[in-house]
């Protein structure tokens, strides 16, 4: 049986598999103990550090905690602490803190096992491409755990005896950032392949260099270093180190399972139903719209768009970029709104085809707009304002959006434009926490009347402390030295 799911993971994640691959028995989680013999049995390890992400980024699980955490999100006509900022020690979604460590100890594993493989003449590119690839994802999974739970563990070495893990404590986030993430970024740029490359033709969903340079730009406008970022992406986006990327034409088509890992793309997790990995987005639709008028019968609205999103979206005529992103849901049996995103769902048309078996969606972690506005934002705020401007309006163009000046620019302009390109892909929250106008931007929100739900979420603003999840209760009870986040 496990075999088989990993055969199915392998073909999700790298999107191909060969006959010496049938032959192993690659683990979802990766013993230490296990005997790699070949090059194809590194890669088949490598797999066990990818396995997780179909958990992570599927529906109503990482997306919707950080949608309801921003002010892009919440629920149809019932409140979640996560959306109004009333959290307490038992809302720390452990599911989240496990499998992103389940990430790391694979990769941890993998990597060690790489560092003692003998790697035979013509293997080396491949091994180091492997490699590489274990690096981005144990820096990926560090990089979303500092951003969720603030101080964390750090492990970096592979542990033969599990017993020996405990006892650490938490380690500073610039600490991990500083000693893991970035030097494992650098490493995989210097290391995977290029997008489009010939050796990963077939199998997309690798870790590739740009998905590296991206996640490192992120890193450093995370850690408020903008030169760092601006140089960064300067090497993706302008020096064309990692390959061609580009903006598609047409913005519809981003997210279609025809026009998977498309220019656009840098990395992405792939969902399949015919590889048992289907995409259940579209649930997001509330009840009422999807029993009344689509015939759906598992609608639950776990994610639905508020006011204060869909006003922006209109009052700066935002046409193309909401065509594509939300649905207004305004059901004609009873007048109310009730707004769901459309990306990653299937034409409304017909869509109940898909309510038990689920789509072909993929979730795209990072994409090209995403680095080229991370760019603009860096060169803003180290002082080149005009290029910065030349960035955004790239993709503002792509939407028939009229350009910016220099003079426009400031932080809040940067993060409006994040959000209108970027709306329901799990930006938002992080963005406004990393430029410090969380608390501004999500107070004002949950502070004013949402028109059609007719109440207001909080009275105060929220809590600076609410930025981050707390830690798992049980991973405390498990290991004393892990402290509780203040607050909770």
């Amino acid at each position: 049986m496990k075999k088989i799911f990993s055969i199915i993971i392998y073909l999700i994640v790298f999107g191909g598999c060969s006959e010496s691959f049938l032959d192993k028995l690659p683990e979802d989680t990766l013993s230490p103990g296990t005997f790699f013999q070949t090059t194809a049995d590194i890669k088949t390890g490598v797999v066990a550090a990818y396995q997780p992400l179909q958990s992570l980024f599927a529906y109503n699980q990482l997306p919707h905690v950080l949608g309801q955490m921003s002010d892009d999100g919440t629920r149809a006509f019932s409140i979640t602490v996560y959306h109004t900022f009333e959290k307490n020690n038992t809302h720390s979604n452990s599911a989240f803190w496990n499998n992103f460590y389940k990430i790391i100890v694979n990769a941890n594993n993998i990597i060690a096992i790489i560092d003692a493989f003998e790697v035979k003449p013509g293997d080396e590119t491949e091994i180091n491409a492997l490699r590489g690839e274990a690096s981005f994802m144990r820096a990926l999974a560090y990089f979303y755990l500092v951003r969720l739970y603030g101080d964390v563990p750090m492990v970096s070495d592979r542990f033969d005896d599990p017993g020996t893990a405990f006892g650490m404590g938490r380690t500073k986030v610039n600490d991990i950032l500083t000693q893991v993430v970035i030097p494992d970024l650098e490493f995989a740029f210097a290391n995977c392949y290029k997008k489009g490359d010939a050796a990963i033709s077939g199998e997309e969903g690798r870790a590739t260099k740009g998905a590296a340079l991206t996640i490192l730009g992120k890193v450093y406008l995370t850690m408020n270093n903008h030169a760092k970022a601006a140089e960064t992406l300067k090497k993706l986006i302008v020096d064309k180190a990692a390959g061609n990327y580009a903006l598609l034409d047409d913005f519809s088509q981003i997210w279609l399972p025809s026009n998977k890992h498309n220019a656009e793309s840098i990395f992405e997790v792939g969902n399949s139903v015919d590889a048992g990995s289907p995409s259940y987005y579209f649930r997001n639709m509330t009840t009422t719209t999807g029993y009344s008028i689509y015939d759906l019968a598992t609608p639950n609205g776990s994610y639905t768009i508020t006011k204060d999103c869909m006003d922006t979206f209109y009052a700066n005529e935002e046409w193309i970029r909401y065509a594509v992103s939300a649905d207004s849901a305004w059901t004609p049996l009873n007048g109310l709104h009730q707004p769901f995103p459309l990306k990653l769902m299937p034409p409304l048309e017909g869509i109940s085809k898909y309510d038990q078996v689920g789509t072909d969606y993929n979730y795209m972690i990072t994409r090209y707009a995403d680095a080229l506005l991370m760019y603009a934002e860096a060169l803003m705020v180290t002082g080149q304002k005009q290029e910065a401007a030349n960035y955004i309006n790239q993709v503002r163009a792509r939407v028939d959006m009229a350009p910016v000046s220099a003079d426009d620019l400031n932080i809040d302009r940067i993060l409006h434009e994040r959000r209108m390109e970027l709306a329901f892909e799990g930006h938002r929250y992080f963005d406004l926490v990393r430029t410090g106008k969380a608390i501004e931007y999500l107070s004002a929100n949950l502070m004013s009347n949402v028109d059609y739900e007719i109440r207001v979420f909080r009275t105060t603003p929220v809590p600076e402390y609410q930025l981050l999840l707390p830690i798992p209760v049980g991973e405390i009870e498990i290991d004393p030295t892990l402290t509780q986040n203040p607050g909770y």
